[in-house]
């Protein structure tokens, strides 16, 4: 399958950059096609489609109200709740119930959880990545690829194309996914577990993640600092290639997410402002982000491929420079997104669990 300093795809992808050649088009990457075909399975997403479609007609104060709570209720809709402390309540609420996580852990280990949960990431080094080298290959054979919300467009508040700027997100088979999990354990152990479930907010495990192979070239709307919700959500980075600070580095604010108060006065701002390229996954720009970066610790993760960060990405968050001639490929993954009601739910079972069996 090659060996530790080898993988053949990725460099075969370099090199189609170089060359001037491309993976797909535009506009492809752009609509994705994730329905061509259906199948079966696809009936399950009925429910979720209906929850989706009912919460995007609502109008804006009924979704305030109803949905207060949800994973999908970004930040509020209505001008009315964003003059509130709404935001701020159900954000602070969010972090009392993601960090119940840490409580259905070891004994031993909650330290070590409890500084994972405050500065919000957890880094890991791979040495078997190499192995990932022909599922790769069938992820770009077999998968049509989307822009996954790195997009070319919709940054400093302009919705202006930005030019040179290519993603493209391709998606891996159920099977697949675990294969890649089953090589991450190799070098994962079970305390692994416990850090993303803390990252997460609710108790969850490696065999849980999900991947995609993300391509992506130039600036997009993801150069931004910004939180993807309000609520916590476990997302990981996994180098493929080694990455310097101008191969678009991950970076994060460390300790944001639990800052209930700045986040939400933020969210609030761009509400009342009506900065729709903002409100719904609030970005910081100009002065507020200098603001945001001499209030926390910016981190930027560089490094060697097999370089794993997960990191809770309702904190703060962006892909760093990108000056390199060669694209950025990395495993972009995660778990499932949890709303306030599910964590609560799977955390208190969890830990009763854990009071049974010790």
């Amino acid at each position: 399958m090659g060996n530790a300093n080898n993988l053949l795809n990725v460099e075969k992808i370099e090199s189609s950059f170089i060359n001037g050649e491309i993976l797909g088009n535009e506009e492809t990457n752009i609509k994705g096609g994730n329905f061509k075909r259906l199948k079966i399975r696809h009936l399950l997403l009925i429910p979720s489609l209906l929850f989706s479609n009912i919460y995007r007609f609502l109008p804006a104060l009924l979704k305030d109200i109803f949905f207060c709570f949800s994973i999908i209720h970004k930040s509020p809709a209505s001008r009315i709740f964003a003059k509130t402390r709404y935001d701020e309540l159900r954000t602070k609420i969010d972090v009392k119930v993601s960090s119940l996580a840490i409580r259905a852990a070891p004994t031993n280990i909650k330290k070590d959880l409890e500084s994972t949960f405050l500065s919000g990431f957890h880094v890991a080094k791979l040495t078997h990545v190499f192995e990932l080298d022909c599922l790769l290959e069938e992820a770009l054979n077999h998968s049509n690829p989307s822009h996954a919300g790195a997009r070319p467009y919709f940054k400093d508040g302009i919705n202006k194309k930005i030019e040179n700027s290519y993603s493209a997100y391709y998606s891996f088979s159920k099977k697949n996914n675990q294969i890649i999990n089953s090589i991450l354990a190799k070098d994962l152990d079970e305390n692994f577990n416990y850090h993303l479930s803390t990252l997460a907010g609710y108790v969850c495990k490696l065999k849980d993640i999900t991947y995609s192979l993300s391509i992506v070239s130039g600036a997009n709307s993801n150069d931004e600092m910004h939180q993807d919700t309000y609520a916590s959500v476990a997302k990981g980075f996994l180098y493929l290639q080694d990455i310097d600070v101008n191969g678009g580095p991950f970076e994060y604010l460390e300790g944001s997410y639990n800052d209930a108060v700045y986040r939400s006065s933020e969210t609030n701002k761009a509400v009342l402002k009506n900065d729709t390229h903002s409100s719904g996954s609030t970005r910081l720009r100009g002065e507020t982000l200098q603001d945001a970066v001499d209030r926390y610790n910016l981190q930027t993760f560089t490094g060697p491929k097999g370089l794993l960060v997960f990191a809770n990405t309702a904190g703060y968050h962006r892909k760093g420079v990108h000056n390199s001639n060669k694209p950025r490929i990395i495993l972009a993954c995660g778990v499932k997104r949890k709303g306030v009601f599910s964590k609560l739910v799977i955390n208190l079972l969890s830990m009763i669990k854990l009071k049974l069996t010790h």
